[in-house]
């Protein structure tokens, strides 16, 4: 998918806030091929599922940050594949930083 029709399907059919959206497309299009890959899945058919990375996945960000949407716990997950250390500490102590309205 392109970053445009990304950006369309999370608006129109995730009923996320476009300007958010935008302001986060440029760390969509860097998100790693296997993490991108698990995304697109869950815009196409609503089914979560990623790669493990540090011993999360989108699913545990998810259940440690209740309040984040789909697309934040995707790229909270590629900011932990990144840095671990930091992102494992704020997904897990703390209020998570990575906020997209609906």
């Amino acid at each position: 998918m392109t970053i445009q029709e990304i950006i369309k399907e999370l608006v129109e059919n995730k009923k996320l806030d476009k300007v958010q959206v935008e302001r986060v497309s440029g760390k969509i299009e860097a998100l790693s091929p296997d993490i991108r890959e698990a995304f697109e899945k869950w815009i196409e058919t609503d089914t979560i599922a990623s790669p493990e990375y540090a011993g999360h996945d989108v699913n545990s960000i998810l259940k440690a940050q209740p309040h984040l949407t789909v697309l934040a716990a995707y790229l909270s997950l590629d900011w932990l594949r990144r840095d671990p250390f930091a992102a494992k500490k704020s997904i897990e102590h703390s209020k998570h930083v990575v906020r997209i309205k609906k």
